[in-house]
């Protein structure tokens, strides 16, 4: 009797010891849209100018901070907020999240129209 509760203990631990855990499905979501939400981990953009760039730090026409493209920003205070949409921590103001669209549109509209000849 003793050889079977022993055989049956040592069984039942190496079973446990060779057990793997999956990720569950809440983890693999969690992962996927982290990921989506940095469209270019390299990239960085100006929220004044627009001008996209590889590095961060300021920019080189206005001296302003640049944000990482997929971040979001404060339009007014003009500075990263974090990886969320909300509010502004300092003005309450709404955030608005850096991408290549938003920077196409806001340089479109900054820039003169060609008249034909």
């Amino acid at each position: 009797m003793k050889k079977l509760f022993f055989l049956s203990c040592l069984m039942i631990a190496a079973v446990f010891s060779f057990a793997q855990t999956t990720p569950s499905a809440a983890t693999d979501t969690a992962k996927k849209m982290v990921a989506k939400h940095v469209q270019n981990p390299a990239s960085w953009a100006c929220p004044k100018c627009y001008k996209i760039t590889k590095d961060g730090g300021n920019c080189a026409d206005d001296a302003t901070a640049k944000v990482q493209l997929g971040t979001y920003y404060c339009e007014h205070c003009v500075k990263a907020t974090g990886a969320k949409p909300g509010k502004c921590p300092t003005c309450g103001g709404a955030t608005t999240q850096m991408t290549r669209k938003l920077c196409a549109q806001r340089t479109a509209a900054v820039m003169p129209v060609k008249k034909a000849a």
